[in-house]
């Protein structure tokens, strides 16, 4: 018994081995525009190897082996389109051999071109306009569907790499410059939260990683005050400079970063203040001393932390929108021989344009 199934058995592993050969060399060709329903047929050197229908999109899939119709495993060949009345059939014809003459009631056009056909090549065959187009890839590849007629293709734009500059009015608040220029006199008051402008520049070395420099410049800081026989105006005069390291994430044409460094700060602090008159009686005459007006000044400069973040929309390839809120230390002693030091946090809110420039 065990003689008898060995033929057996050997003819169905060398069915098995055939019909894996079969499957390895099957190859597909994909039919674009055929119209819905279409009936698509792939014809290998005058033979049928082939057949399907198209969907809904007008869109058929074959699958087809080019070994089985040929004995060969690659040909250069011509590759014809026929459009008949209920079927389009696609030709590949050895270059050696000729056609032969189309079905009754069909065109046939030539794809121009000699293509190297081989079980690895995936072929896309557009018949839906006037002359027909074919792409020959190498590999599994499924096209994806066309753009609707009248309609675009979305592609949606990346946030830029290289040299973007930028420009933003805001606002800045700074933490104790109202509160320090009070100190204990309750009588007064002042406005620490001032509208400001800033322009910069940042430079993407990746989508992700750049590099930034900006100019930061808020309206000035006061406050006023006054107590028995005596008023104040303070002043605080401060600008900006920043340089930090940006880090973004972006999602299309927008991105979100985020950055940290260093912010340079130079600043003039006045306070002018007048005493009034004061008349005194000593021995029933009485004396005025008189009052007077003076001014303190102070110039501080200084080094301290910055962090921030923002986003930021492309609307265009080169211009952009973006809003941004940060925090930066104001620290510095006097400059020259003046006495006195600065150490007070400005929050910043921007909101303004971006300009790309350079090559792309």
């Amino acid at each position: 018994m065990t003689r008898c199934w060995r033929p057996l058995a050997l003819t169905a592993a060398l069915h098995v081995t055939a019909g894996l050969g079969a499957a390895a060399a099957a190859q597909t060709l994909f039919v674009r525009n055929a119209g819905p329903g279409t009936p698509v047929e792939v014809v290998v050197n005058g033979t049928k190897a082939g057949a399907g229908t198209a969907d809904a999109g007008g869109d058929a899939t074959v699958a087809f082996s080019l070994q089985a119709q040929t004995g060969k495993d690659e040909m250069d060949a011509n590759v014809y389109v026929e459009t008949c009345d209920k079927t389009r059939r696609v030709l590949i014809v050895d270059a050696g051999r000729a056609p032969g003459p189309a079905g009754s009631g069909c065109e046939r056009a030539q794809i121009s071109g000699l293509y190297w056909v081989r079980p690895v090549n995936t072929l896309v065959v557009d018949v839906g306009g006037v002359t027909p187009k074919l792409l020959l890839i190498k590999g599994h590849y499924t096209p994806p569907r066309p753009t609707p007629e009248g309609g675009e293709a979305h592609t949606w734009r990346l946030a830029p790499t290289g040299m973007v500059v930028y420009g933003a009015p805001g606002m800045a608040s700074l933490r104790d410059a109202v509160t320090v220029s009070c100190g204990t006199v309750t009588s007064c008051s002042g406005k620490g939260t001032r509208i400001s402008a800033a322009a910069g520049a940042t430079y993407w070395i990746t989508r992700y990683l750049g590099a930034d420099v900006s100019y930061i410049k808020p309206a000035k800081v006061t406050a006023s005050g006054s107590g028995t026989g005596y008023r104040f105006n303070s002043a605080l005069d401060a600008e900006l400079v920043t340089v930090a390291a940006a880090v973004g994430v972006p999602a299309g044409p927008v991105r979100i970063y985020g950055k940290v460094g260093w912010s340079h700060h130079h600043a003039t602090s006045a306070t002018t203040e007048t005493i009034d008159d004061v008349t005194v009686t000593v021995n029933d005459v009485p004396q005025t001393f008189k009052g007077g007006t003076q001014t303190f000044e102070t110039e501080t400069r200084g080094w301290g932390w910055l962090f921030g973040g923002g986003l930021e929309a492309w609307i265009k390839p080169s211009f952009a929108i973006y809003g941004e809120a940060g925090s930066a230390a104001l620290k510095g002693s006097a400059v020259g021989a003046g006495e006195g030091q600065l150490n007070d946090r400005a929050t910043l809110v921007l909101a303004g344009v971006r300009f790309r420039i350079g090559p792309k």
